[in-house]
């Protein structure tokens, strides 16, 4: 091993190492663990590398079949008690919030200043991998001696190579330290040092927290929806195989292959020699191999596999039967697009949307076109339900009974977070399927509390615009897309409203489907939509409403005609992004989209509507992420009732809590902290003309979104006899009643709730 690299197996060499870290005032971490979850029994660190100054590196074996070291967890606490809780070193780390949760795990809480360089070079250039290897290749290609612990892929890391894998773990920790400070320094450069002090750090912290505390997943209830979604998968699949249609195709796709795979074999008899011997076993073989498949009997896996019947899932099975001559000779409307370029390649699409295009063409919905298009549909969202929230929850909750999902702020281009193992942000709306969330229980003796911004992107785009309609609308705490088709069909929104508000009007139907297309049309705009999709959108062949791409079109260009702000702003995007090459959101945070210099007309139109999209989206979901930040260090300041913040889902953050803490008082503080969180101090904007709405529910599980009663017990909510009926008939009298008029409306219970807080905290 390099002179520079050193193993620690002793605990005065421990004992230096904190000395070095003090001195310096900085400490590079990273653990290398086995492949177990952290939050199982068996799982166990097996070495931690530190680095106090660039090119050295020390590491120290916890848990390794080398060193049977006894005393591991003294030296982990004594490191971390001086070190990783010192306020004064400076911590780095590559994905440090992985590290630090591990620290947690033995009491350990990291206090001071954190820095994560992956989070760093995220903030510089979004667009390149993320691992720690490429970085050191692009920024720090003299260092070509990188340890490659992939050598050893499939042993396991407590048994791999000390030796080596310390030096791996050392290179992990100078290399990281390097390459901290080289984008630190870049970030101050280019003004975006704030957006990673007060947010994105931060943020970090906060989700590594809600990452430890989990969700909880009821294994009984999860295991029942297992069997019960088997068979409504199979159901559905039968729809779809039991069509002439379909068992024709699939006997002429099995005689392909089989015609395919006999003039393989043929191939390989032309190349040998039948009057050579050698070659004599080989063409006897092969000959009885032909004789025997034309025979129908096949003797391998591979043989077999050429008789099974169409695969729907399949990307080659599925697009000839949806559009070659032998299955239903679908039109091709779409294409699949080259993740790397976007630019169109040569196979058809078969994605959900194309599928209802499809399904929206065909009129008659007894025809084969349509029971086929109708199961696979079904057929899909079944799969999707089954193998991600069922199957996919069942096979990754941990032995604590809890789903410890990642939140990664570097999963997206677009700024917004992505969860994994398992993913975390799509869980599906109550609506959906509400069995989904009902797998998502809150523990004994808890309650979860959901913060929601309404419609956060919207107001977003309505800011930046400054169209009057929506601000207007937001101002005066009024459904905004009904609104716009107020203003459309010349009627007062108090009119509108009457008409799709009450079911026994005669004109429900009619206002709910233009409510409904005023907001495909506003959200189509943030999410730069195209004709043909924004038809597909716009249509409902169960109301009898087809929408052709051309109409699609037309109520877009009347839209922009009556909100010309929105179509001047979008303009102005794209001057923006012409001369810089890049968008920027309020937050600071910039996406570079070097596509709208390209020669193909597809990835250029494509890059002009993420300028529109991006600061909308992205400002939406850093405003979420602020709120929790300030929301946490309330909590942690004993300014708030202790809760749990489990999950951030977009725009919306889940928090266990005790029910005795939520009330009045509780409900309008968190309320206020998100709908006006510090933008100005911190970031430099401030949104004063759109009110930051929030919905604010409760629930045993995830499922149970019920609206908050000012004065209720929520301990009720905990007993057997709980009846959500009657409590929801209870919430009626406080319809209408706004979150910012509890101070007026409830003065006397939030001074009680706020001074029986206080005297709790003073007790503790």
């Amino acid at each position: 091993m390099e002179s520079r690299y050193a193993i620690i197996k002793s605990f005065s060499q421990v004992k230096k190492l904190v000395k070095a870290c003090l001195k310096t005032g900085i400490a590079s971490i990273d653990y290398e663990t086995n492949a177990e979850g952290i939050y199982n029994k068996t799982f166990r660190p097996t070495i931690l590398s530190v680095t106090f100054q660039v090119g050295s590196g020390v590491s120290i074996p916890l848990c390794h079949h080398e060193y049977d070291n006894p005393h591991w967890k003294k030296w982990l606490l004594y490191f971390g008690r001086k070190v990783v809780e010192n306020p004064k070193v400076t911590k780095v780390g590559w994905n440090l919030k992985f590290d630090l949760q591990i620290f947690e795990l033995y009491g350990i809480y990291v206090r001071g200043t954190v820095l994560d360089g992956m989070l760093m070079k995220y903030l510089l250039n979004e667009e390149r991998p993320n691992d720690l290897k490429s970085m050191v290749r692009r920024y720090l290609p003299e260092h070509g001696d990188y340890e490659k612990a992939d050598k050893f892929d499939k042993i396991p890391w407590d048994k791999k190579p000390l030796e080596q894998l310390c030096k791996y773990g050392c290179q992990d920790t100078d290399y990281t330290l390097r390459l901290s400070m080289f984008f630190e320094n870049k970030l101050i450069e280019i003004g975006m040092y704030p957006l990673l002090r007060h947010l994105i750090m931060p943020a970090s912290r906060v989700l590594q927290h809600a990452e430890k505390t989990g969700l909880y997943l009821d294994r009984k209830f999860n295991q029942e929806l297992l069997e019960s979604y088997k068979p409504k998968i199979d159901q559905a699949t039968s729809g779809c195989l039991n069509l002439p249609i379909v068992k024709r195709f699939s006997r002429w796709l099995i005689q392909e292959r089989i015609s395919k795979y006999i003039s393989s074999i043929e191939r390989e008899l032309e190349d040998l020699d039948y009057s050579d011997p050698k070659d004599a076993r080989k063409i006897a073989s092969r000959e009885q191999k032909i004789s025997n498949i034309r025979a129908g009997v096949f003797t391998t896996k591979k043989e077999l596999e050429l008789t099974r019947d169409i695969n729907l899932g399949s990307p080659v099975d599925l697009p000839m039967l949806l559009y070659s001559e032998k299955g239903f000779k679908f039109p091709i409307i779409k294409y699949t697009k080259d993740k790397t370029t976007n630019r169109d390649t040569d196979k058809p699409s078969t994605d959900e949307d194309t599928l209802v295009e499809l399904r929206l063409s065909i009129k008659n919905p007894e025809s084969p076109k349509a029971i086929f298009l109708d199961n696979l549909l079904k057929l899909r969202g079944l799969k999707k339900m089954y193998t991600t929230y069922i199957e996919g929850w069942h096979d990754k909750v941990q032995d604590d009974s809890k789903l410890h999902g990642r939140f990664l702020i570097h999963g997206t281009t677009s700024g917004r977070l992505s969860s994994q193992e398992p993913n975390l942000q799509q869980i599906p709306k109550t609506s959906v399927d509400p069995n989904i969330k009902k797998q998502l229980v809150a523990p004994d003796g808890k309650l979860y509390m959901a913060l929601d911004y309404s419609q956060a992107e919207l107001r977003i785009m309505a800011h930046l615009s400054g169209d009057e309609t929506y601000l207007e609308a937001f101002a005066k705490g009024q459904d905004p897309h009904l609104a716009i088709a107020a203003k459309k069909y010349g009627v007062s929104y108090e009119e509108a409203y009457k008409a799709y508000s009450d079911e026994q009007h005669p004109d429900h139907n009619l206002w709910k489907n233009r409510r409904k297309q005023a907001k495909q049309i506003c959200f189509g705009i943030i999410y730069g939509i195209q004709k043909k999709l924004l038809a597909v959108k716009l249509s409902d062949p169960k109301a009898g409403i087809i929408v052709t791409p051309d109409g699609a079109q037309q109520q877009l260009n009347e839209f922009f005609y009556e909100h010309p702000k929105i179509k001047k702003f979008m303009i102005h995007q794209e001057k923006v992004l012409i001369k810089h090459g890049y968008i920027k959101s309020l937050f600071g945070r910039k996406r570079r989209l070097p596509q709208v210099y390209s020669d193909n007309e597809q990835e250029a139109a494509y890059a002009v509507r993420l300028s529109v999209n991006m600061p909308c989206q992205s400002a939406a979901s850093d405003m979420n992420l602020f709120a929790s930040v300030l929301n946490y260090w309330k909590m942690r300041q004993g300014k708030l009732p202790f809760m749990q913040e489990t999950c951030n889902v977009h725009d919306a953050t889940y928090y266990l809590v005790r029910p005795e803490y939520i009330n009045t008082w509780v409900v309008h503080e968190i309320w206020e902290t998100c709908r006006n969180p510090n933008t100005k101090e911190y970031f430099n904007f401030q949104i004063d003309d759109v009110n930051m709405s929030m919905d604010f529910v409760i629930g045993r599980s995830m499922a149970e979104e019920l609206p908050f009663i000012p004065g209720y017990d929520y301990r009720k909510m905990l007993k057997p006899d709980f009846n959500p009926d009657e409590y929801l008939e209870e919430h009626r009298k406080y319809r209408g009643i706004e979150i910012e008029d509890y101070p007026k409306l409830y003065p006397e219970e939030i001074a009680r709730n706020k001074m029986e807080f206080e005297k709790r905290i003073y007790e503790r």
